[in-house]
């Protein structure tokens, strides 16, 4: 292996961070559909087999639901896709679809390290591309900890790398769907469904080969 590919595989994934992405009145209409909307959340599943909760790699609630709210959010993450493209050098894919859901980590909520492609036995009639992440909560933000953590393909103690990305209000991540990432755990002493860190995970799919 080359010193370059040793670079690459220790190198912290490619990602674009936007702020003030979506503006306040999206971020504020988001906060209360998720509040209407709390009896409704469930556990959040692993994998793509239904039913299957693990609580010792993911700990979180989610609804799979925006009402209302979806029409407008699926036109902001489509017309993103082009500087996303660009920013983290991908190459070009034909957008077959989005896929969102409303994830709220409260308090010692936190998601193991993972990637969002599926893996043999998960396989659907897609592939997940590009993850997005767009983040809102209440204000003043009522929650410690939450950072999005982007880890290298090389894991650490081979000399790989990280970064901590922060889940700041109205803010937008995005990154290749096969990098490796973990939520890192929420502390929320309150413990109320609104001082959650709230946000939406958008994944853009192509049509699977």
């Amino acid at each position: 292996m080359t010193p370059a590919a040793i670079d690459a595989f220790s190198a912290v994934p490619p990602h674009l961070v936007i702020r003030d992405a979506f503006g306040a009145d999206m971020a504020a209409r988001l906060l209360a559909f998720a509040l209407a909307q709390a009896e409704l959340f469930s556990e959040t599943q692993v994998g793509n087999q239904k039913g299957r909760v693990a609580k010792q790699i993911r700990s979180s609630r989610v609804i799979g639901t925006l009402g209302a709210l979806e029409g407008d959010l699926e036109t902001k993450f489509r017309a993103l896709l082009p500087r996303a493209t660009a920013a983290l050098h991908l190459a070009p894919f034909t957008l077959d679809s989005l896929s969102m859901e409303l994830a709220a980590h409260g308090d010692g909520d936190f998601y193991r390290r993972h990637i969002d492609t599926f893996v043999r036995g998960e396989m659907t009639g897609t592939d997940r591309v590009l993850t997005a992440v767009y983040y809102f909560h209440a204000t003043p933000k009522p929650f410690t900890g939450g950072e999005l953590r982007l880890h290298s393909l090389r894991p650490l103690d081979q000399g790989g790398s990280y970064i901590d990305i922060e889940p700041v209000h109205d803010s937008l991540l995005l990154f290749p769907a096969w990098a490796p990432h973990e939520v890192r755990p929420v502390s929320c002493p309150g413990g109320s469904f609104a001082q959650s860190r709230f946000a939406i995970n958008c994944w853009y799919n192509s049509r699977a080969h």
